[in-house]
């Protein structure tokens, strides 16, 4: 855990999860209800590796100290990682985010 007093400027924590829970029910949920299951699922450790285990397609924001990530794609369970500091504002990543979405033809 961080210590909140120990900030600099720029930084800002954001939640995220290293469990992998909250996507495994998330879909189960959406399966059991007839759902539409998402082709690309986009999000943190915890997302990322739950997704990618149960063979839906994945791609993470990862922190170098976090090897979750890294590791499941050098399993082949993750497809992309892209490493970053996750202890920075999110609004810093604006033109990655930008980035990801044109790549991904996801953009509007």
């Amino acid at each position: 855990m961080r210590d909140p007093a120990a900030s600099s400027p720029g930084c800002a924590t954001g939640a995220h999860s290293h469990s992998p829970l909250p996507v495994r029910v998330a879909l189960a949920a959406a399966a059991e209800q007839g759902g539409l299951l998402p082709e690309l699922v986009i999000g943190d450790h915890g997302w990322v590796c739950g997704a990618g285990q149960l063979g839906f397609e994945a791609i993470g924001l990862a922190d170098t100290d976090d090897p979750a990530l890294f590791v499941g794609e050098a399993e082949g369970v993750v497809s992309v990682v892209v490493p970053l500091d996750d202890a920075v504002r999110s609004d810093y990543y604006r033109p990655l985010t930008r980035y990801v979405l044109n790549r991904a033809c996801l953009s509007q």
